[in-house]
C-alpha cells in the first residue's frame, strides 16, 4: 500500500499494471533504464494529465503570422505565439529553429516548459475538418459548432464525443446516430429527444435504457417495443394524441419532471459493460482485459484508461484513439506506437517528454515537430548523440526525482477551471488556488448587449420566434451568462418543434456530464441477490443496482 504524495489517500498498484511497468525499458547507448512506480494515486495521475487539455473553450485570439483574428483554445493572455492550422502545418516555420541544448544545470520539465511557451501553437488541434472553425479535438467533420473529442460527424452542435453522427444537438457519448437532441449514450439511433443510455432506437422521447424500441415516450428498461407510454402499450392514435400533450415549453418542463422521477425508479445494471471479457469500469463494449477503463471501445489489456479506441496495453492515458498501442501516462493520440509521458501525439513511434507531434519517431523532450526523427529539446542530431544525450537526461531526471513522472500540472498553459481536469474533479477558485493551480475569471467571450433578452422571457414555442432572435445573446435562466442562438441551430429547432434553449450551453453540457457517475469504482453487493459487485454506484446511492445476472432476468 502506498500514500498519495497530494492527497493523502492510500492505494496501490494492481499486480497488472505493475507488470506492464516494470515491462518498460528503455535501452539508449547499450544502457537501460526502467520506469519507477510513483507516489501519485490514479486520481492524481488523471487530474495531472487532464489539467493539459481545453475542450471546452474557445477564444478570440490572433495570429502571429499577420495579427489577423483567429479563434483559438488559446486566450490571449497566455502569451503564447499561436499559428492557423494551414499555416502551422506548413512548411513557411521551421519548428527545429526553437531548438535548444540540454543544460544539466536546470529541471529537464523547467527546459522543456520554457520550450513549450517559445514554440508556436496551433490555434486548435483539429485533423482534416471541413466549416468547423468552432471546434477542438476533432476529426474529419463537417459544419460542425462547439463539439469536441469527435471524429466523423456532421451538421452537429454543441456536443460531446460524438462518432460518426449527423444532426446531433446537444448531446454527449453519441454514436453512430441521426437527428439526436438532448441525448446521452446512444448507439445506431434516429430521432430521439431526450434518451439516454439506448441503442437501435428511433422515435423516442423521454426514456431511458431501451433497446429496439420504436414510437416510446417515458418509458424505461424496454426492449423491441413500440407506441409504449410510461411503459405502457398504446395504438398508434393514442399513442400520437398523448404525445401532443408535451409540445412547447410547458410541456416539455413537464415531461423532464416526469422522466426525472421515472429514472430514480428504475432498476440500474451494475456498470455499461457490453460484450466484454474480463473488464471493470464503465461504458465498455468489445473489449477484454481492461481494469478500471472508461469509455472504451475495442480494449485490451488497458487500465486506468478514459476514453479509448482500439488501445491496447495502454495504462495510465486519456483520450486515447484510434489504436494506440503500448503507452503509459498519455492524453490525446491518435495511431501511436510505444509512446509515454507525451501529450498531443499523432501518427507517431517511441516518443518520450514530447508534446504536438505528428509523424514523428525517436525523439525526447521536442514540440511542434512534423516527419522529424532523433530530435531532444527540438535539435537534430545523429543516432549515436541521440542516444547519448537521451542517457544524460534520463541520468539527470532519476537524480531530480523527474523520472516515470508526467509534466507537472503546474506547467500547464490553462487555467485549471479551463481543463478537463475541472470536470472530472471539480474545484473552487479557492481550492483550485490552495493547490497550486491557476484560474481563469473571466471565460465568457459573448457580452450582454442591449439587445439581450432573459431566458426567462423567451417564446415558449418555436413558432413564436423570428429570426431576429440571431441578433440577440440571452442570459442564461440559471446564471445568467450570455449565450447566442446561431442560424443552424434555430432551423434544426424549427424543423424539430422544439422551443429554445433557456441555459448557457456550458450549463447544458454540465447537466449532461451529471448524467454519468464518477470515474471510480466502488465494492458493494447487489441488491437482488447479494452478490459482490465493482460498480461506480456507492453504496450509498439511492438506485437499484443489480448485478448482470439479476439485471439480464429482470429486464429482458
Amino acid at each position: 500500500m502506498r500514500k498519495c504524495e497530494i492527497s493523502g489517500n492510500e492505494f496501490e498498484y494492481s499486480e497488472k499494471e505493475q507488470n506492464f511497468i516494470f515491462g518498460l525499458s528503455f535501452k539508449f547507448a547499450g544502457k537501460s533504464f526502467s520506469v519507477p512506480l510513483i507516489n501519485l494515486s490514479p486520481d492524481e495521475r488523471l487530474r495531472e494529465r487532464t489539467a493539459y487539455r481545453n475542450e471546452q473553450y474557445m477564444y478570440r485570439n490572433f495570429s502571429a503570422v499577420d495579427n489577423k483574428p483567429l479563434v483559438s483554445i488559446f486566450s490571449v493572455d497566455k502569451g503564447l505565439k499561436i499559428y492557423p492550422q494551414s499555416f502551422w502545418f506548413s512548411d513557411n516555420w521551421a519548428p527545429l529553429s526553437y531548438g535548444v541544448a540540454f543544460d544539466a544545470s536546470r529541471s529537464f520539465f523547467e527546459q522543456f516548459a520554457d520550450l513549450s511557451k517559445t514554440v508556436p501553437k496551433a490555434n486548435m488541434v483539429t485533423v482534416d475538418n471541413d466549416n468547423c472553425e468552432y471546434t477542438t479535438g476533432t476529426g474529419y467533420c463537417k459544419n460542425c459548432y462547439l463539439i469536441d473529442s469527435s471524429e466523423y460527424c456532421e451538421d452537429c452542435y454543441y456536443g460531446k464525443l460524438l462518432q460518426t453522427c449527423k444532426n446531433i444537438v446537444d448531446s454527449s457519448y453519441v454514436y453512430d446516430s441521426e437527428i439526436c437532441y438532448q441525448c446521452f449514450n446512444v448507439r445506431k439511433c434516429y430521432n430521439l429527444k431526450y434518451v439516454y443510455n439506448s441503442q437501435n432506437c428511433s422515435d423516442c422521447s423521454f426514456s431511458d435504457n431501451l433497446t429496439g424500441c420504436r414510437n416510446c415516450y417515458l418509458c424505461t428498461n424496454l426492449n423491441n417495443q413500440e407506441y409504449c407510454f410510461l411503459n405502457q402499450k398504446m395504438d398508434k392514435e393514442s399513442y400520437e394524441q398523448k404525445i401532443k400533450e408535451f409540445e412547447g415549453y410547458d410541456g416539455i418542463s413537464r415531461a423532464l419532471e416526469m422522466f426525472s422521477d421515472l429514472r430514480k425508479k428504475r432498476i440500474y445494471k451494475y456498470a455499461n459493460v457490453i460484450n466484454s471479457q474480463n473488464c471493470t469500469g464503465d461504458f465498455i463494449r468489445n473489449s477484454k482485459e481492461c481494469f478500471n477503463c472508461y469509455d472504451m471501445t475495442d480494449g485490451q489489456d488497458c487500465e486506468y484508461v478514459q476514453v479509448g479506441v482500439g488501445c491496447k496495453d495502454v495504462y495510465d492515458s486519456s483520450n486515447m484513439y484510434v489504436n494506440p498501442e503500448i503507452a503509459y501516462q498519455v492524453l490525446g493520440v491518435i495511431e501511436t506506437f510505444n509512446v509515454h509521458f507525451c501529450l498531443y501525439v499523432f501518427n507517431s513511434s517511441d516518443l518520450l517528454y514530447c508534446e504536438n507531434m505528428y509523424s514523428c519517431k525517436n525523439c525526447f523532450g521536442c514540440s511542434g515537430l512534423r516527419n522529424k526523427q532523433y530530435c531532444i529539446l527540438n535539435k537534430q542530431y545523429t543516432k549515436e548523440e541521440y542516444e547519448e544525450i537521451v542517457v544524460r537526461i534520463i541520468e539527470h531526471m532519476e537524480n531530480l526525482g523527474e523520472w516515470g513522472r508526467f509534466f507537472p500540472s503546474k506547467y500547464s498553459p490553462f487555467a485549471y477551471n479551463e481543463t478537463l481536469a475541472s470536470a472530472y474533479f471539480p474545484l473552487t477558485r479557492e481550492e483550485a488556488f490552495q493547490r497550486g493551480y491557476k484560474w481563469k475569471d473571466d471565460i465568457d467571450e459573448v457580452k450582454e448587449n442591449p439587445d439581450s433578452i432573459s431566458a426567462e422571457n423567451l417564446p415558449k414555442t418555436i413558432q413564436e420566434v423570428s429570426d431576429d432572435i440571431l441578433r440577440k445573446t440571452i442570459l442564461c435562466e440559471k446564471t445568467k451568462r450570455a449565450y447566442r442562438i446561431i442560424e443552424q441551430e434555430l432551423k434544426f429547432y424549427r424543423q424539430h418543434n422544439l422551443p429554445l434553449p433557456r441555459r448557457h450551453p456550458d450549463v447544458r453540457h454540465l447537466e449532461r456530464m451529471t448524467l454519468r457517475n464518477q470515474r471510480r469504482l466502488f465494492e458493494r453487493n447487489c441488491m437482488n441477490c447479494q452478490k459482490s459487485i465493482m460498480t461506480t454506484y456507492s453504496s450509498d446511492r439511492p438506485e437499484t443496482i443489480y448485478c448482470e445476472e439479476c439485471y439480464l432476468k429482470e429486464i429482458f
